[in-house]
């Protein structure tokens, strides 16, 4: 395996090598919650694909939670790597996966007990209680298959190796389409076959992501003695870890408490919202990746003390992320009808009524997460997750605000609006302090 440090050579190509396969890896990894969605709705139901949206608000919390634990991990491991410091990049593997083991098996066990108080808190319809709960405790229950991909990934991706992790997601897509179709066809295991689908496909792309990290990625490679749980770099993880992890989390929770405010609408507005859903995460994932770039760039370039090339990172990642944030909202709102034609039949008439409204206000505002996503990749990268945070949680509060006092007056189109508005808050938020940062010299943040 050909690695390639971010601190020399071409900074948009090192990006474009990057993000392209993270992008093509992210994509397939939604679409393991895509694929229960499209099947779920098209062979089972409305009332199936609103359960399964349901389900996965609340999962994603858990989920993002420990991709964020990965994510922090992942930005002294790009330290490490800049300067040098390979004995201390294993150990901080082996640490970060020993803590984010113990804490996905607690997250796993507390949601396994907790289901049907927590689904009823976010409104969940009676009449699909019961397939809510079934689908949400057998994906709960391999959060720990989650963990050691997200890690393993974060590691691979921390030297510059984005196709490994494309790879295994691949794979594990396929595994996903393959076992969701049989589940939930010819076996008739309706939301539970599908969640079953799921758990078995991040098993195999985690294992499959060991077992290439143990073959081929040298600087990785944990021999016994980088085997152990590190007490110094367990606190300088957790400072890190904490901030990205409760950041990522906080996304859902924006999102679950939105999905509260829906559901009273009717199973057919859940359903919509299950749909635009996924719309969503796959516009956003590019904007997310090129932001990731930005962090594993600003990381190893802090660690190897090159200022300027941070900054030239900065400015290189935030064109990227403007030019594709403006090409998707054009996309989206020009193909919103096709689009939700993908998750429901044309006899689901008010579904795709409401869904393509959406997307097509939507479609006005998707060039404002890129911005922010990229801001808040270089702010990881200089070692500030907390404030990434601070504002991600002050746009969740605002986004759920607008959404409860419009609601019942708009409809569904409270909620793109609402989603608006907080973009507002975060991009005005973020370039002001960078604008600070930079009249007081300290936007580099080297020490």
């Amino acid at each position: 395996m050909k690695i390639r440090p971010m601190t020399s050579g071409s900074i948009p190509g090192h990006l474009l090598r990057y993000c392209i396969p993270a992008i093509l890896g992210n994509l397939f990894q939604v679409t393991y919650n895509t694929v229960d969605a499209v099947i779920v709705g098209r062979l089972v139901g409305a009332s199936a694909l609103a359960a399964v949206g349901i389900a996965n608000s609340l999962l994603n919390i858990a989920m993002f939670f420990i991709i964020g634990i990965g994510i922090g991990a992942s930005v002294l491991m790009s330290e490490f790597y800049g300067a040098g410091k390979l004995e201390q990049l294993r150990h901080e593997l082996s640490t970060a996966m020993i803590a984010g083991a113990v804490m996905s098996l607690m997250l796993s066990a507390a949601f396994f007990a907790f289901a049907k108080p927590l689904l009823l808190l976010c409104n969940t319809p009676l009449e699909i209680l019961s397939d809510v709960t079934g689908y949400f405790r057998i994906v709960v229950g391999g959060l720990l298959f989650t963990l050691f991909y997200n890690m393993l990934a974060a590691a691979l991706r921390s030297i510059g190796d984005t196709r490994v992790p494309l790879v295994c997601l691949i794979i594990g897509s396929v595994v996903n389409i393959l076992l969701d179709l049989l589940m939930v066809g010819p076996m008739q295991m309706g939301v539970r076959g599908a969640a079953l689908a799921t758990v078995i496909a991040q098993a195999v792309s985690a294992a499959l992501c060991a077992f290439f990290l143990w073959h081929d990625a040298d600087p990785l490679r944990m021999r016994r003695e980088d085997f152990r749980l590190d007490r110094a770099l367990l606190k300088k993880t957790a400072r890190y870890s904490y901030a990205s992890a409760l950041q990522q989390a906080g996304v859902y929770i924006g999102r679950l408490l939105v999905q509260s405010m829906v559901n009273p609408l009717g199973v057919n507005a859940i359903a919509a919202f299950n749909a635009v859903n996924r719309v969503d995460d796959y516009a956003l994932i590019p904007e997310r990746d090129i932001a990731n770039g930005m962090m594993v760039m600003t990381a190893q370039n802090r660690g190897a003390k090159q200022p300027q090339r941070m900054m030239k990172g900065l400015r290189v990642g935030l064109l990227m992320e403007t030019v594709y944030g403006c090409i998707v909202s054009v996309g989206v709102f020009a193909l919103a009808g096709p689009l939700m034609r993908l998750f429901v039949g044309a006899e689901e008439t008010q579904v795709l009524s409401l869904g393509t409204r959406y997307l097509r206000l939507m479609g006005f505002f998707y060039f404002m997460p890129g911005i922010t996503n990229g801001l808040q990749g270089y702010m990881r990268g200089i070692g500030k997750p907390a404030l990434t945070m601070y504002v991600t949680y002050a746009q969740m509060f605002l986004r759920a605000l607008c959404t409860f006092l419009l609601i019942d007056a708009m409809g569904m189109d409270a909620v793109p609006l609402s989603c608006a508005a907080g973009w507002i808050l975060m991009m005005v938020w973020e370039i002001g302090l960078l604008i600070a940062w930079r009249k007081k010299d300290t936007l580099t943040q080297l020490e």
